[in-house]
């Protein structure tokens, strides 16, 4: 009885949190309320501004959300007073135990930039009066007095983070306000739903009044019909021509006129704008929408989580690292290039050419590359794929053949054979058989056992093949039609869906991708006209595919 007692007694104790110093409060808030400046303030260089411009950006976080959680404008007079009276505090004191009583990890973490840096008080306080204006809830009257609004809420930030990195200047204080107001309309867009939600509409009058829109409208959730998709376009129009000027500054600008937007955002002194890039892709992407998607509110919430992976790799140069040729290149243009599965313990890399011939070379951990083996075909080799576990190299060539490279013999033989040109190779392991996947321009799709002389399958498809990936139980082959043909592996090649491409354009490549468990469940597909869709195999809804950049 006392045992059961004991366990039972034990499993009902709660363990405390554990205490959170400020700068991971303010990390933490920042990061569930403002992804996207969290993403760009944690790439800031140098490195020494991220914890003060992160104390900033929570900063912000704490008076955006005043009016949320509060229940009428006295309430948030008073804690926006608050925050007035802290800033105050904060600059008229040094006496150390004055303070100790700021008992508000964001305001601690505020007391020691400005006490490490030489900020302007103006700024802070503009912040705090410009949200006085949310508190009642009333929409704006013109587009004028919605971009005075968020000039005084979006744009200080960015003038606190220049006076961080010793950059203010004329030019960058355009830029900033420029940017500021771009960032604040495509606030004001993204809010829309949530508003709604809470009874509110901060959409100017003006807009609404010219395209027949009732603020009703928008607090019954009715966002996709085509006056206020309209609205929401002139909005996002406006908010295209500041970030037009905010590009046209940078390229003014007399220390990168011999660079061009993307290398300045990369340099130490520029990288505070680097939410321009997030900018720009989310307009770019919510102004193509028109036309192409009726659900609007989808797309608005799940289009930024491609954003975020093209901020984090095309920033990726800030580091030192620089590229490096590899030795004894191909004389002529590559076709295909491939590293060398996760099985193999030493790194290779094996380049395909149209100048008839496979490279494999072996790259070091300093990127420094061994020239190690080159075979070659009759004709231009179009594609090139290794086995899983990394001891052959198999090509796909305009001379109509698939052949073999055994890697520890050195031996090239021809394992397939079509009548046209091979445009594609995949190789297949599955747990009851392996083989070799071939797309051709002959129309045709042949899966191959590399010991026997003819096709284990043959498939006819409605014209050339042009793009191929497989990922486990799954092959996706597009061809010139722009049709889009899946496959399950698994009890050998059959087929299993046909796609409509979200693509106007040739089909030029396509990469599968998976969920969290590994497991294939969509791919992304890329076109001649410079766009990129990506398609779900088994969407509930169709609208959750999506169409992705220009480039």
């Amino acid at each position: 009885m006392i045992t059961r007692s004991i366990r039972y007694a034990s499993s009902t104790i709660k363990t405390p949190p554990k205490p959170v110093d400020d700068y991971t409060y303010c990390i933490n808030s920042v990061r569930k309320v403002d992804y996207e400046n969290f993403i760009c303030t944690g790439l800031l260089r140098p490195s020494l501004l991220q914890r003060p411009a992160m104390a900033i950006r929570a900063l912000n976080v704490e008076l955006a959300s005043i009016r949320d959680h509060v229940s009428n404008t006295q309430i948030g007079q008073m804690r926006l007073q608050f925050w007035r009276e802290t800033i105050d505090t904060i600059y008229s004191t040094t006496n150390t135990n004055m303070m100790k009583k700021i008992n508000h990890p964001v305001a601690r973490e505020i007391n020691l930039v400005i006490k490490h840096n030489q900020l302007s008080k103006l700024w802070f306080h503009r912040l705090i009066k410009s949200r006085e204006t949310t508190l009642n809830d009333m929409p704006f009257q013109d587009i004028e007095q919605l971009e005075n609004y968020v000039e005084q809420s979006i744009t200080p930030t960015y003038y606190l983070l220049l006076e961080l990195a010793k950059q203010r200047s004329l030019n960058a204080d355009h830029i900033a306000s420029h940017l500021g107001r771009s960032q604040g309309l495509i606030n004001i867009v993204r809010g829309i739903p949530y508003n709604a939600h809470k009874r509110r509409c901060f959409i100017p009058l003006s807009y609404l009044i010219e395209h027949n829109v009732s603020q009703q409208d928008l607090l019954n959730g009715q966002f996709a019909n085509e006056q206020c998709r309209h609205v929401i376009y002139q909005l996002c129009n406006r908010s295209w021509f500041h970030l037009q000027k905010t590009i046209e500054l940078f390229e003014q600008d007399k220390n990168f006129q011999k660079q061009n937007i993307s290398s300045s955002l990369k340099s130490h002194n520029r990288s505070i704008f680097l939410p321009i890039i997030v900018i720009y892709d989310y307009l770019k992407q919510i102004l193509g929408l028109f036309g192409i998607y009726g659900d609007i509110n989808f797309h608005l919430q799940k289009i930024f989580h491609c954003f975020r992976f093209r901020i984090m790799f095309g920033l990726s140069s800030t580091t030192t690292q620089k590229d490096v040729e590899v030795v004894q290149p191909p004389d002529d243009a590559i076709s295909c290039m491939k590293f060398s599965p996760a099985t193999v313990p030493q790194t290779y890399l094996i380049a395909s050419s149209w100048a008839n011939d496979i490279r494999c070379w072996e790259i070091q951990s300093n990127g420094q590359s061994i020239a190690k083996a080159i075979q070659k075909h009759d004709a231009p080799i179009l594609s090139c794929c290794w086995s899983d576990d990394g001891t052959k190299v198999f090509t796909a060539s305009c001379d109509k053949t698939a052949k073999m490279w055994d890697l520890q013999s050195n031996t090239f033989v021809q394992i397939a054979a079509h009548d046209q040109p091979i445009r594609t190779i995949n190789y297949i392991q599955r747990p009851s058989y392996s083989c070799v996947m071939t797309g051709s321009w002959d129309r045709t799709v042949k899966f191959w056992d590399t010991r026997q002389a003819t096709p284990l399958k043959h498939l006819t498809l409605t014209e050339r093949i042009y793009a191929a990936d497989v990922f486990g139980p799954m092959a996706v082959i597009t061809t010139a039609d722009r049709g889009i043909q899946i496959y399950s592996l698994d009890q050998g090649p059959t087929e299993y869906k046909k796609m409509e491409s979200l693509l106007k354009y040739q089909h030029r490549c396509i990469s599968i991708f998976t969920d969290k468990s590994r497991n294939p469940n969509g791919f992304a597909i890329g076109s001649i006209e410079g766009r990129v869709a990506i398609m779900y195999v088994n969407a509930p809804n169709q609208t959750h595919n999506m169409l992705l950049i220009d480039h």
